[in-house]
């Protein structure tokens, strides 16, 4: 495997490990209080099984969570993630995990909200899996690149000020400006090295 798909399948790996450690802090924080409701648990045996390689196990999972919630953007996000592992250790199907990484990214979308997701910390994570769409189609990188860009900067508006208060907690927010900025300049760089215009 040559340095640049190594790159990617690393890529790949660490947004599902990072959707575990969101989905951790949403739940200890009480951001996302569905989560809470029984499928908390769906996040850690997803990246169990697709560590272990087993694509089809960790996606049966999310959709069985999906019966307790099917509102739970976390889980739609999840399986998205797993098939962008599977589509970036499988060139002869690449494609076809791309798009059901993209269904499920747009699912997820699909159900943000405001009220639930105060600091954008969704649209974080659909951002960074439609950016991995991007760095590994090989037709419309542009497409998704823009599309990552768009949900970067919408979340901007949900970073305003110094603190977040949820819940009677002060959150700053100052990290999460330095993230979604540091994200916009990646997605920003790829999309100029792909030749987007």
């Amino acid at each position: 495997m040559n340095k640049g798909k190594l790159g990617l399948v690393w890529r790949a790996t660490a947004i599902v490990s990072i959707s575990a450690l969101i989905v951790a802090a949403i739940i200890r924080r009480g951001i996302h209080t569905s989560a809470q409701g029984g499928s908390g648990d769906f996040g850690s045996q997803m990246i169990r099984l697709v560590k272990q390689g087993r694509f089809d196990d960790a996606i049966q999972v999310g959709l069985h969570s999906l019966q307790n919630d099917p509102s739970d953007e976390l889980v739609y996000q999840q399986i998205a993630d797993t098939y962008l592992v599977r589509a970036s250790k499988d060139a002869d199907q690449r494609q076809q995990w791309l798009a059901k990484a993209v269904s499920y990214i747009d699912k997820s979308l699909s159900l943000n909200s405001k009220d639930r997701d105060a600091a954008g910390v969704h649209l974080l994570q659909d951002a960074l899996g439609l950016e991995t769409v991007g760095s590994l189609s090989q037709t419309s990188r542009c497409i998704y690149y823009d599309r990552a860009r768009k949900l970067l900067e919408d979340r901007v508006s949900l970073l305003q000020g110094d603190h977040l208060l949820l819940d009677g907690k002060t959150y700053p927010l100052a990290p999460l400006r330095e993230e979604n900025e540091k994200r916009l300049a990646e997605v920003l760089a790829n999309r100029a090295k792909a030749g987007c215009e």
